[in-house]
């Protein structure tokens, strides 16, 4: 026993002496960690993630079919609408068409319609920007209407206006930046009111506005009747291939038409920092 101990304790002196000359410097070799701690960083699988398990269980969505007897029928069919001829007439055509999507929308949209069938409700997606793209037409056509003789400037014009006015180009310049206005902004909003000036004079014929609003209500139209046909009382295929058709001819509309575009154009024109942009 005596001798155990005396072994015992040569060897923490000599432990003690070697860690002493070795000037506290990092102790080479592999350091094991607690059992804990080893298992806080892992390289294999532990378990699926949420996003994993969404990801796989996600479906591929086969392509849906246009169908072109919808298309035909879409440009083609007739309604017998006032004329819009003036500034009232145009708003009397365009609230009817604004009251008309608003109720489908009330009652939850195309995305409403798509989520009713278990068979269609993976491509509500679809429906939701049916309802964006009747949305983007309906407003097209009030600022259509409103703004035929003219596009009024609103504050952020005006108050660019008098401030060029009043200091000139340089001053208002600088008036800006003593602001805190970044340069950046500030020749966004000079620009805009350079541009508003110019719209302010522009004139839309209203044949071209009515024209317009023919094709909308056709679209309304079909808006609310493929609305209207829950997917029980019709082929899950068809309802599918209609409302798909009836979304790439209103994506086209607002693409390709050139007072759509127009329209969209000058919305997106207005600074974002605007205090109103009514008309």
């Amino acid at each position: 026993m005596i001798i155990w101990f005396a072994i015992f304790t040569v060897y923490l002196m000599s432990m003690t002496v070697l860690f002493g000359c070795d000037g506290g410097q990092e102790v080479k070799g592999p350091v094991i960690q607690p059992k804990k701690e080893s298992t806080w960083v892992r390289t294999e699988k532990v378990q699926t993630t949420k996003e994993e398990v969404f990801s796989n269980s996600k479906k591929v969505l086969a392509k849906i079919p246009i169908n072109p007897s919808i298309i035909e029928k879409i440009l083609t069919k007739k309604f017998s609408s006032v004329e819009a001829i003036d500034k009232t007439s145009c708003l009397d055509r365009f609230d009817s068409l604004d009251l008309r999507r608003t109720l489908v929308q009330k009652l939850g949209g195309m995305w409403g319609a798509f989520e009713r069938n278990e068979g269609s409700k993976s491509y509500s997606f679809h429906g939701m920007q049916l309802d964006s793209n009747i949305n983007k037409i309906i407003f097209s056509l009030g600022y259509l209407c409103k703004t035929s003789e003219g596009v009024p400037l609103n504050n952020v014009a005006i108050e660019f206006k008098k401030l060029l006015q009043d200091y000139g180009l340089d001053e208002t310049k600088k008036i800006l930046i003593s602001r805190g206005e970044h340069p950046k902004d500030i020749e966004n909003y000079l620009n805009y009111e350079e541009f508003a000036r110019k719209i302010s004079a522009r004139k839309i014929d209203y044949k071209m506005i009515n024209s317009r609003l023919d094709k909308a209500e056709r679209l309304i139209y079909f808006y609310e009747d493929f609305f209207k046909k829950s997917t029980k009382e019709q082929a899950v295929n068809d309802f599918l291939s209609n409302a798909a058709t009836l979304l790439k001819i209103t994506n086209e509309f607002i693409q390709t038409d050139q007072l759509m575009a127009m329209v969209l154009n000058e919305d997106r024109l207005v600074p974002y920092n605007h205090i109103d942009q009514d008309m």
